[in-house]
């Protein structure tokens, strides 16, 4: 880094607060729709809004950033706007405004991750080592779902115990709103000054015609159709008394926040990976954890393996898709580099987890029991399928020799 300790420090709480915000409601929101009468065929098109806002603002976000305004100041506003959508989202009770504050706060939120990821490889020496700083993220989302822990679980066996759990809005606004009077303190990510192309985004469109970023991409589109699997059912499965795990709500909860914890150790192994296995090895060790996990969680008992199988998130999502992320930096030039990570969420958290939203949605109720249960181990079948035919493809296509040859002449290029 420029400044080593200060600006390290400050890009540490920006990506702490950065993913407290998603992580206060990402997880309960689904059993707080459920609680409202949502089907699941509903709770997935909430969900589904994060997909359309990686899909309609991370590309425009990149442009602006690259080429218009400085990347700390759009993430502010954004923040700022958001903070009001969840706040507006934590009083509704019916499903069309429910999805419409929703889906406002994704169009605000969504961009942040490509920014935030942009002015932290802005100010880092080695984009390799990003993983050291991304982990505080992972922090963030563990911290604060330990505290909607304690929250919920000082609710439960109240009246009303159940309204509570819509509260995980209230806390993601607040947070919301902190990071965006945060972010307008941050150092300065101003517009590149080497653009030649004024249309950030169409460039970083023309880095398909590099077989590796392209096999990149699409691989992490067909991986993050899974995701939805994960992110909008499991805490309706680990909760599910009959067919499910049978967990109460705030222990769920705090279940699920074992896969954060795992992904903070293997985020500080992400860097040693790099260097020792290649990139193209640990980005294939984190796909191959999906379907492990999955395949545990078909299997539905006993309730302390599905509860240790959590911690395996920390290998798909840190090798996965962190090392994805310094994979589209270092095979990305410079002036682009804000489009080229708002591409790489669009093909993931947009187009890929719209799909595997709209999917998981309707196989949840397709396996649906005439008890009010659901056919677990039919439903996780899915995603292992998906996960396993995208870790073989990848290791197939994915070029680890001319990775390190592009790389190395875009570096060469760029000190130059």
């Amino acid at each position: 880094m420029n400044q080593p300790k200060g600006v390290y420090l400050r890009l540490s709480l920006m990506m702490f607060l950065q993913f407290a915000v998603w992580g206060a409601w990402a997880v309960l929101i689904a059993g707080h729709m459920q609680n409202l009468g949502f089907s699941g065929k509903e709770i997935s098109y909430v969900f589904g809004t994060t997909a359309f806002g990686a899909m309609i603002s991370p590309l425009i976000a990149g442009w602006i950033a690259d080429r218009l305004m400085p990347a700390q100041i759009f993430t502010a506003i954004s923040h700022f706007l958001g903070g009001v959508c969840l706040l507006v989202a934590w009083k509704q009770t019916t499903f069309p405004l429910m999805w419409t504050a929703i889906f406002i706060h994704a169009l605000l939120y969504m961009p942040t991750i490509a920014l935030t990821n942009a002015i932290s490889f802005h100010h880092m020496r080695d984009s390799k080592k990003f993983g050291n700083l991304r982990v505080w993220g992972t922090l963030g989302w563990i911290a604060i779902n330990w505290i909607m822990t304690v929250y919920l679980r000082f609710w439960e066996g109240r009246v009303p115990s159940t309204s509570h759990v819509g509260d995980c809005l209230l806390f993601g606004a607040v947070i919301s709103f902190l990071l965006g009077a945060y972010c307008l303190s941050l150092p300065s990510t101003p517009p590149s000054k080497e653009a030649k192309n004024p249309y950030a985004f169409l460039e970083a469109l023309s880095l398909i015609k590099n077989r590796n970023f392209a096999v990149l991409l699409i691989i992490s589109f067909f991986v993050a159709i899974e995701l939805p699997f994960y992110y909008n059912l499991t805490y309706l499965f680990l909760t599910e008394v009959e067919h499910g795990v049978g967990l109460a709500g705030s222990t769920a909860n705090f279940a699920m926040s074992m896969g954060q914890v795992g992904e903070v150790l293997l985020m500080l192994l992400l860097f040693p990976s790099i260097r020792r296995l290649g990139m193209r090895f640990t980005i294939f060790l984190g796909i191959l954890a999906w379907p492990v996990r999955y395949a545990i969680f078909a299997i539905g008992q006993p309730a302390w393996l599905v509860i240790a199988a959590q911690p395996l998130h920390g290998i798909c999502y840190s090798f996965f898709f962190v090392g994805g992320m310094i994979a589209v930096e270092r095979l990305s030039p410079k002036d682009i580099r804000a489009s080229s990570q708002g591409l790489l969420v669009f093909a993931t958290n947009g187009v890929g987890m719209l799909v595997g939203h709209f999917v998981s949605g309707r196989i949840h109720d397709f396996f649906a029991l005439a008890d009010g249960g659901h056919d677990w181990a039919k439903i996780f079948s899915i995603p292992i399928v998906v996960t396993v035919l995208a870790a073989i493809v990848f290791i197939l296509m994915f070029s680890e020799e001319k990775y390190e040859k592009d790389t190395d002449a875009l570096e060469a290029a760029s000190s130059a």
